[in-house]
């Protein structure tokens, strides 16, 4: 049995804001270089030290650590900065991150490692770890790294190198990560990246389950950073295939020409992109968003059609889950053969394994059916018109219910309903049409799922 996804209304669009839940995968290392022999350069109002690595892998709960120290208790200011870019370019707008520190104090080698920042979301980019300090006395320091010894890093991670503020340039004093950090040192400052694989945990920042274009179809994707900081986000779609749902890298394009694999957020700004609906074959699928915290989603799906008004409908973010109700409409039209209203959806399976979710259908009229969807692959992507998917559901209305497959725990007392036992790893969205050709979205709801 294979979907049918003939119908080209059945082209949907929604934003799935994705959460990391606590049963995501354990930590790995991003990117480390060990600590070499003892000493290390200095870290100095006239020398700024800097490690770089590219990933592209999208990574959660990122901890950056470093073995800095200084040799007095003088002299423990130093200011660490977590950046997408360094030289004349950087800014507030490629600022990841920024933290005050106080370095322990003995010769290097002998102290603890220092972790810099914890709890960050890291998209596909490059990244610059820059220490800085205001100290002219040459105290503090970073450790040698064990250079040229490949350093370890992981799938979709590499180690750019080090680099520092050569002699004869002058650093930027007023924002650090702005110096020319060219200069070359062999031995590298020993620091590590640990963090969880947002691919590894089987699921991703941000979703955006149905994305199309072409054959009247127009998507516009818009992402806003609702934080005080600047925020970074990364977009990739995925093609669909084949009528089982079955995806492939797709590189979306965009009116603006948007470098969609890295986008940075000042706070309160926003990044609108649209697909130019230039062919004339519709091409539909799905797409990824990882972003920072504060990031969130929406799109709009435009129809074009000769002769008629062109149709909108908006799809707010909605978070994933393991249980999802999803109502539907398609009562018939007012009079014996006339047009009536028709609902779609669109489905992703997130996850890392194929997935056949549980189907049941709570008609108006009290009837209940139960059924099961198609195997949906791994990373796959469906979208399909309620009534020829399910024929049985043609003038009807009600709800829809999609459930994992997954050991069910008896209801809690009290409650009604048993609790899903799985990670939020499919997201949902409909469309209503009525029976003019106008649409809407249709919100969709996390049942009871008792998440841990």
């Amino acid at each position: 049995m294979r979907f049918n996804s003939s119908h080209l209304l059945w082209v949907l669009l929604l934003a799935g804001v994705i959460a990391v839940p606590a049963f995501a995968s354990n930590p790995v290392t991003i990117v480390s270089v060990a600590p070499g022999t003892p000493g290390g350069p200095a870290l100095s109002a006239s020398q700024f030290l800097m490690e770089t690595w590219t990933s592209t892998v999208a990574f959660s709960s990122v901890s950056i650590s470093a073995f800095v120290s200084s040799q007095t208790a003088d002299n423990t200011a130093a200011t660490a900065y977590l950046t997408t870019q360094t030289g004349a370019g950087a800014n507030g707008a490629t600022l990841v991150a920024q933290a005050n520190l106080t370095l322990p104090v003995g010769p290097a080698g002998t102290t603890p490692e220092l972790q810099l920042f914890s709890g960050l979301t890291l998209p596909p980019g490059q990244y610059y770890l820059t220490l800085a300090t205001t100290d002219t006395s040459n105290n503090e320091g970073w450790q040698n790294g064990d250079l040229p010894t490949a350093p370890v890093t992981a799938t979709g991670v590499t180690f750019n190198g080090p680099g520092f503020t050569s002699g004869g340039v002058t650093p930027n004093s007023a924002y650090p990560p702005a110096s020319s950090l060219a200069g070359t040192y062999g031995a590298g400052f020993a620091f590590d990246v640990t963090g969880v694989s947002l691919a590894d945990a089987g699921v991703v920042g941000l979703v955006i389950p149905q994305a199309v274009d072409g054959n009247g179809w127009q998507s516009t994707i818009v992402a806003t950073n609702t934080s005080t900081i600047a925020a970074h986000a990364a977009l990739q779609f995925f093609q669909t295939v084949d009528n089982a749902g079955d995806t492939a890298p797709w590189t979306l394009p965009t009116v603006e020409g948007v470098d969609l694999t890295d986008l940075t957020l000042a706070p309160g700004a926003s990044v609108i992109v649209h697909t130019p609906d230039r062919a004339s074959t519709l091409t539909q699928g799905f797409g990824e968003l990882v972003a920072s915290p504060g990031v969130q989603a929406f799109v709009v799906f435009t129809l074009y059609v000769a002769g008629r008004q062109d149709q909108d409908g908006t799809a707010p973010a909605a978070y994933p889950g393991s249980d999802i109700l999803a109502p539907f409409d398609n009562s018939p039209g007012s009079s014996t053969g006339a047009p009536g209203f028709s609902t779609g959806i669109a489905v992703v399976n997130a996850s890392d394994g194929a997935e056949v979710l549980n189907v049941k259908i709570v008609l108006a009229s009290g009837d209940t059916i139960t059924s099961t969807l198609p195997s949906i692959p791994a990373h796959g992507h469906v979208a399909f018109s309620l009534a020829t998917q399910f024929p049985e559901l043609a003038g009807q209305q009600g709800t829809l219910e999609l459930t994992s497959q997954v050991q069910l725990d008896s209801a809690p007392k009290g409650q009604a309903r048993p609790r899903v036992i799985a990670p939020p790893t499919f997201s949902v969205i409909g469309l209503r049409f009525n029976p003019t050709g106008a649409f809407t979205s249709l919100p969709v709801y996390g049942a009871y799922t008792g998440l841990f």
